[in-house]
């Protein structure tokens, strides 16, 4: 039974009615409640649960840090960095950077990032080869997503090294992670990529995002946002604090997993001719120390059976700190842009030291 002309013009002016209250509401907390820090950075993602790797940045997005001013853009490949061509130009040695957050620069200009910083480095150190530094880096990624992006997408570039960026997060329940970098419906996420599948945290994130075009203009509103994370379950202040806590004395199960990935990713690169190489970031409160840490010895004690250069950065930092009260990092993980070009200069000097870097002598003093 058909609506009357009545009732259907009551409903016309209820549904109007609903639009515009719906559309002051999503104007006022638009300029009332300003986009924080990770809101802004999660637009620069998009889900692919078609592929392994879950999500990626989107290529040709672009959005500015509203507490720093920094501005991040997405190259039309998917990546912070400037456009490369996906074959290699002739004489060229080209190494790729896969990493999380640290890789892609949080909080620091494209220019200040230790891929770039690398980059402009061997130029002038070389005897005429030409050097390339690729930054593929995805914020929030851990080793199982940088692995299967390995396979997916960096080998296809035909890089000469891949240098892999190790953070002490890799070790943490990555759910939180990947939904801080996003926000969006990843759906399950595979068990292995959890470093203990028997330790991982109930998410306490969104609850699932309408998918379609639902999907998307509740992403670019204010007003879906909330009411998503209004939505979402609770969890206690201790789930959240286990989740994020740094692993500094990781499981034998967690370091096992570890070693599994890191073999896996450079048994891919020998495949395709290219080597692999771990750079472990220390975290802001080892500075303080003066000895061997446990999760650096285990790293590079897996490298020496595993025949894999690791390259720890802890050294050059507390040097850095000893040498400066400049701050290294802009909290406990995230290197300034002081910090960047510590670890780049590290880097050099490790890579030089092993002979990865054909062309380039040192005399081995780091």
């Amino acid at each position: 039974m058909g609506l009357g002309q009545g009732a259907l013009r009551r409903l016309v002016a209820a549904l109007v009615a609903a639009v515009v209250t719906l559309g002051l509401v999503e104007a006022v907390l638009r300029i009332a409640v300003p986009p924080s820090v990770s809101q802004a950075l999660r637009g620069l993602h998009r889900a692919v649960p078609e592929q392994p790797w879950l999500y990626e940045l989107a290529p040709g997005e672009q959005r500015r840090d509203p507490a720093t001013g920094v501005e991040y853009s997405v190259n039309r490949a998917g990546f912070r960095d400037r456009t490369r061509d996906r074959v290699k130009p002739d004489g060229t040695f080209r190494i790729a950077v896969v990493g999380d957050s640290l890789t892609f620069g949080y909080g620091v200009a494209l220019d200040a990032t230790f891929a770039a910083l690398l980059e402009q480095r061997l130029p002038r150190e070389h005897g005429g080869r030409g050097f390339q530094v690729l930054n593929l880096g995805v914020s929030g990624y851990n080793p199982y997503t940088e692995a299967a992006l390995l396979r997916g997408v960096v080998l296809g570039y035909a890089p000469d090294l891949v240098l892999v960026q190790f953070c002490i997060n890799d070790l943490n329940d990555p759910t939180l992670h990947f939904d801080a970098s996003t926000m969006l419906a990843l759906g399950a996420i595979p068990v292995e990529a959890f470093p203990d599948p028997s330790a991982r945290v109930v998410h306490p994130g969104s609850a699932p995002s309408p998918g379609g075009l639902a999907g998307r203009l509740c992403s670019v509103s204010r007003l879906c946002e909330r009411a998503t994370h209004a939505l979402a379950p609770a969890t206690g202040h201790a789930d959240l604090v286990a989740a994020l806590a740094p692993h500094e004395s990781p499981s034998d199960a967690e370091l096992a997993w570890l070693g599994r990935i890191y073999r896996g990713m450079a048994d891919d690169a020998r495949a395709r001719g290219a080597k692999l190489a771990v750079v472990v970031f220390p975290w802001e409160t080892q500075l303080a120390g003066t000895g061997p840490e446990p999760l650096q010895e285990a790293l590079a004690t897996f490298g020496e059976r595993a025949g894999i250069l690791v390259i720890d950065l802890l050294p050059a930092f507390r040097r850095a700190a000893a040498e400066s009260a400049e701050p290294l990092f802009l909290d406990l993980w995230h290197p300034t842009a002081r910090g960047h070009a510590v670890a780049a200069d590290a880097i050099f000097a490790a890579l030089a030291c092993a002979g990865a870097l054909p062309g380039v002598a040192t005399d081995c003093v780091q």
